[in-house]
């Protein structure tokens, strides 16, 4: 009787041995599908993020294209009168006086200051098409023909300035023969008060982008001295 109590009670331990073994392999097996499940989860979001950066990129991509395509030179189409030209008349003189209470200094130190800001080796400009004509004078009042100059957008380029940035769109010369290599143009803006834009010229993109007080700038023909001087006391 107690042989077979004692093959009964083995029986039943190994049948338990046997269960929890199986337990065992079933919770490792467990433990594995689970951390096949968190790799195939991790490896499909990283994917998917990497398709979602990819596609963003190409959509950031396809804008700035979609924009280069839109930029012209014929957006600053017409006759232009560079500001400089306006600033030694008799009727603004006051203007400089005002400025200089502004910036707290002399009237002759605050004119100065504003030419330099301004300054251009040509007082007008003609544009069309893709074209420009440079004048050493205002282009109504020229007697001179100028030579025509072709010019394409290759870049814009933002550059900051103070506690904004400024855009600046890029045309290259046609010509190897251009006196004028390049020309940085910004938008056309102001048309609430005095419609302008600040340009800059010459034969090195990055030394123009770093000119930061350097701003020479061209308005409509039409332009009264009440606007250049609200421009200058402003």
């Amino acid at each position: 009787m107690k042989k077979k109590n004692t093959i009964a009670l083995t029986a039943i331990l190994s049948f338990g041995l046997i269960l929890a073994a199986c337990g065992n392999d079933q919770a490792h097996d467990n433990e594995v599908n689970n951390k096949t499940q968190v790799e195939e989860s991790k490896e499909s979001n990283a994917s998917q993020s990497e398709n979602t950066e990819s596609k963003e990129e190409v959509k950031e991509e396809s804008k700035k294209e979609e924009a280069n395509e839109k930029v012209s030179l014929s957006d600053w189409e017409g006759k232009w009168n560079s500001m400089e030209g306006y600033l030694d008349k008799e009727e603004v003189q006051d203007a400089f006086k005002t400025l200089a209470e502004k910036e707290n200094t002399d009237q002759e130190t605050a004119k100065k200051a504003y030419l330099e800001k301004r300054k251009c080796d040509f007082k007008g400009l003609e544009i069309e098409g893709e074209k420009v004509k440079f004048y050493q004078e205002f282009p109504e009042d020229s007697s001179k023909e100028s030579s025509e100059v072709e010019y394409k957008f290759i870049d814009k380029k933002e550059v900051k300035h103070g506690s904004h940035m400024l855009e600046w769109d890029i045309f290259e010369a046609v010509s190897p023969d251009a006196e004028y290599k390049y020309l940085l143009m910004m938008p056309i803006h102001g048309e609430e008060s005095l419609t302008h834009f600040h340009m800059r010229y010459g034969n090195d993109v990055d030394e123009l982008l770093e000119k930061d007080g350097w701003f020479p700038t061209f308005v409509k023909p039409n332009t009264t001295d009440s606007q250049i001087i609200d421009e200058i006391t402003e």
